[in-house]
């Protein structure tokens, strides 16, 4: 080997390395007139998310933006930093309320730095994971579902994933949704645990107010693991999640009859209470109106009718029509139809129409097209029973949401 030729070979390198090297501006920024010297960030669960930078600059820094967003909801902050003479190290802090950011949401994160001559640095993008810190989670996965707990043992885990896969089975054969991605569970064993996890409500609410299961994005819903009622929860709110994904637009709301009636039906058999309730009105004539069930009235001593109703209802329309139907509803509502017009292709009934054929269903008359809510049902409401669960997406609920929520004790 003429070994006197190798230094040439290696300069030769070194100048197309430091050719490359200048091609690639990621590259060369880092020897250029503003450089990073750190970036990092620190979550404190339901407390706050803290965004540090440390930069290196030959010219003075006269501006510093830092921009982040929710990934998949599109909107992005933009947070101007202020900026004193000679500052190389910058600090923003996001104050959270509890609930602010749901459990396992991810954020992404960059800064936009400029100095006084010009010169600018846009960070690559960072994204960090917003999780329950408090705990040592560990994870399960089967099919669709993917859980995650803490304390419990691995075989309630496993109860768990299996409920849910067969749930979610149910929600395919027997009504003709599916999951189009896979969901996140968070099981929480105690109250205690799970209410920083909860957005926010008066202390007389949470005071009294017992959430079993509640759906916080799109994918994802914390369960109360510790309940008897767990797996009924479990389903109760995987409806809710598979449903919401199936019908998301930005048009048309999902009615609450069949949001809460396809959750109910997902559960298996009506509980007693409900069908007690149920039965009652139906004795008296004093059923809701489908109209007046598209919404929550507000009235606590008809919580227990309220989801007995949209569960009959439910399942009438799909032991009467079928679950192609149910399918096609979901379908009309996603592409943005109100509830009236897509059953009105789907069916060819309206709201007041559906109400009727309803009510011959259990025996009675229709009460014509009438849009008033019915009289109140003179048996008053049990509070020693233990409410359940809602879905809650985004937002802050008042006092009077608490008469709505699902009692299943």
């Amino acid at each position: 080997m003429d070994r006197t030729r190798r230094p040439h070979r290696l300069l030769w390198v070194a100048a197309l390395l430091a050719g490359l090297l200048a091609v690639h501006g990621g590259i060369v920024r880092a020897n250029g007139p503003i450089q990073v010297v750190a970036n990092t960030f620190e979550a404190v669960f339901a407390e706050r998310i803290t965004f540090h930078l440390e930069v290196k600059a030959q010219s003075p820094i006269e501006q510093v933006t830092l921009f982040y967003q929710r990934v998949g909801e599109g909107v992005t902050v933009k947070v101007p930093i202020s900026v004193g003479p000679g500052d190389v190290t910058f600090t923003y802090e996001w104050e959270l309320e509890r609930g602010d950011v749901p459990v396992g949401q991810r954020i992404e994160y960059e800064w936009l730095i400029i100095d006084d001559t010009g010169n600018d640095l846009n960070t690559s993008p960072i994204e960090l994971e917003y999780q329950d810190d408090r705990f040592t989670w560990k994870t399960l996965e089967e099919g669709d579902v993917v859980l995650f707990w803490y304390g419990a043992d691995k075989e309630q885990a496993e109860s768990l994933v299996g409920y849910a896969t067969a749930s979610l089975t149910r929600l395919q054969d027997e009504m003709g949704v599916a999951l189009d991605r896979p969901a996140h569970i968070y099981v929480y064993q105690s109250k205690s645990d799970m209410s920083l996890a909860l957005p926010r409500n008066s202390d007389a609410y949470d005071d009294r107010i017992l959430t079993l299961g509640v759906v916080v994005d799109d994918a994802t819903m914390l369960i109360l693991g510790s309940h008897p009622d767990v797996e009924g929860t479990v389903a109760h709110e995987l409806s809710h999640v598979v449903v919401g994904l199936l019908t998301d637009n930005p048009y048309a709301s999902l009615p609450r009859w069949l949001d809460e009636g396809l959750a109910m039906y997902s559960e298996g058999d009506l509980p007693d209470g409900n069908r007690r309730a149920l039965d009652t009105a139906i004795r008296r004539d004093q059923l809701i109106s489908v109209r007046s069930l598209s919404g929550y009235t507000g009235d606590p001593s008809q919580v227990d009718l309220f989801y007995g109703e949209v569960y009959r209802l439910v399942e009438f329309l799909l032991q009467t029509y079928g679950k192609e139907k149910m399918g096609e509803l979901l379908t009309a509502i996603r592409e943005g139809l109100y509830q009236e017009d897509a059953l009105q292709r789907v069916y060819g009934l309206g709201l007041d129409e559906l109400d009727a054929q309803w009510r011959e269903s259990v025996g009675l008359r229709p009460r014509g097209t009438s849009d008033q809510a019915t009289p109140v049902p003179t048996r008053s409401a049990d509070r020693t029973r233990v409410p359940c669960c809602f879905p809650v997406y985004g937002g802050v609920l008042g006092l009077a949401g608490l008469v709505w929520r699902r009692r299943r004790a």
